[in-house]
């Protein structure tokens, strides 16, 4: 009479012992879910956006699509993971020049742990985007438990239904009570296990360690020291620890209405070290704004050359001073900063173009604009707007993301003399997100909207920015700010 139940309670213990066994164990050794991570770039002439799927723990495949974007110019790129500051050990990969909008894969191997570099070449500058590589993460002690919980079931379990054992009760039910033992250990891992423990971080390019606030996030730059074309100009508005300091350089002789290389050095304004911990946030390492004295607004990501140190070529339309304002996050305790600094380029001056002000339709690109923007008042949040609409009067609903958000707005408020001045300390400088979602497709429209509170009044330049078959829109707008109003009595 024994045998049969040490049997049934054999079998019901053998499946249990099988569920944790194979259940749990099979999902902590999934392969550790590879990051994606994008990154746009300013490379010369060209616009790249990059999508880099990570290579597994201690190394391996690391695949690469680039997507040229804008006006891109013909040739190709070649791209190589490498140590950081080497070339490539073998010949790298040449991602042949696309027609805008078409995406490349190329297929790197990083074969080893630590630090490397993905270097993207266009035969003339060599942009070199930094990644680490983990190492495999031991495997925890919970899973070891499961493990040998698991294990000890089954063999006490076999031991238990062998024909010889049968014969035996009472060393069939301590065998079957050893499985019970063993399937009581696997259980209790199980239970106790970590809830992070089956997801590991994946181990992928630098990510941003601190999400943007709901409603973009906004900068307020200080001052720049004068500078002329050739010479550093560096930005000491904030110089406590951590804070970064741009040295701005144009190539000799940058003239107006030709193309100049921009190189930005990043250092440390309290220890004068190289800034070299920046980390992609929205889709770049550093958002750069190059606001000329027409008024014009240039929208780019800088490469990274070497450590500390960008380049992004720019093409200023008239002569005089402009004022370039850099958004990057550091790793740790440095965050999110805005450092400002300017430039000067030779050439006669062309006076500023205010853009049309308030609401209103305005044409840009072959698209009409209209701008939804209330009366607003210094220190009360504003929402400024923009509905786009193709021809015909039909809404366009088929603006594509960019940097991760359906639009950007970029802002530029009053100097000394009450109008925006890229030049002049006293102009704060914003960069807001719009955080509607995408649409069943994937696209954003025909409306666009950014939240932002005014800091205080007079005339703020504002440019509103999407994207539409692969091509920027920028949509100028004045905005005047009134004054508070004085508490009454």
């Amino acid at each position: 009479m024994i045998a049969p139940r040490v049997r049934a309670c054999a079998l019901v213990v053998l499946l249990a012992a099988l569920t944790a066994l194979l259940a749990p164990v099979a999902s902590a050794h999934e392969s550790t879910p590879v990051g994606v991570q994008r990154i746009e770039l300013s490379l010369g002439a060209r616009t790249l956006a990059l999508t880099i799927t990570a290579p597994p723990e201690g190394g391996g495949r690391m695949p690469v699509v680039v997507l040229p974007r804008g006006e891109a110019p013909p040739g190709d790129v070649t791209l190589a993971a490498v140590r950081p500051g080497e070339g490539p050990a073998t010949a790298p990969v040449v991602a042949p020049g696309a027609p805008v909008g078409q995406p490349h894969e190329v297929v790197l191997t990083a074969d080893g742990v630590g630090a490397w570099e993905i270097a993207v070449a266009d035969g003339a500058t060599v942009a070199r985007i930094p990644i680490t590589v983990a190492a495999p993460a031991p495997t925890p002690g919970w899973v070891w438990a499961v493990r040998i919980g698991a294990v000890l079931g089954v063999v006490a379990l076999i031991a238990a239904l062998a024909p010889s054992v049968r014969q035996r009760p009472r060393l069939a039910l301590a065998l079957g009570a050893a499985a019970i033992v063993g399937l009581t250990i696997a259980a209790t891992a199980v239970a106790t296990a970590p809830a992070t423990s089956a997801a590991a971080t994946p181990a992928a390019a630098p990510v941003d360690p601190a999400a943007a606030p709901a409603g973009g996030h906004a900068g307020h730059g200080g001052g720049a020291l004068p500078a002329t074309a050739g010479t550093p100009a560096s930005d000491m508005s904030a110089m406590g620890p951590g804070a970064v300091v741009v040295t701005a350089r144009t190539g000799p002789g940058a003239q107006a209405g030709a193309p100049t290389d921009l190189e930005l050095d990043l250092t440390d304004g309290s220890t004068g070290a190289a800034v070299d911990d920046l980390t992609i946030h929205d889709d770049a390492l550093i958002h750069l704004a190059v606001i000329g004295p027409d008024g014009r607004l240039a929208h780019v990501h800088p490469v990274r050359i070497a450590p500390g140190r960008y380049v992004v070529r720019v093409q200023p339309a008239t002569g005089g001073r402009y004022g370039v304002f850099a958004e990057m996050e550091r790793a740790g305790d440095g965050g999110h900063q805005v450092a400002r600094t300017a430039f000067d380029v030779g050439g006669p001056a062309a006076p500023a173009t205010p853009a049309a002000p308030g609401a209103g339709v305005r044409e840009v690109a072959g698209t009409d604009a209209e701008v939804i923007a209330p009366a607003a008042v210094a220190g009360r949040p504003t929402r400024v707007s923009v509905a786009f609409t193709g021809g015909g009067g039909a809404p366009v609903t088929d603006l594509q993301g960019w940097l991760g958000m359906g639009g950007h707005l970029m802002l530029l408020g009053p100097g000394l003399r009450g109008v925006p001045d890229p030049g002049d300390p006293a102009s704060a400088f914003g960069h807001v997100h719009d955080m509607g979602a995408a649409g069943p497709a994937g696209t954003y429209g025909p409306q666009v909207g950014f939240d932002y509170t005014f800091p205080r009044a007079g005339r703020y330049a504002l440019w509103v920015q999407v994207q539409r078959d692969w091509q920027i829109i920028t949509v100028p707008v004045t905005v005047d700010v009134a004054p508070a109003a004085a508490p009454t009595p």
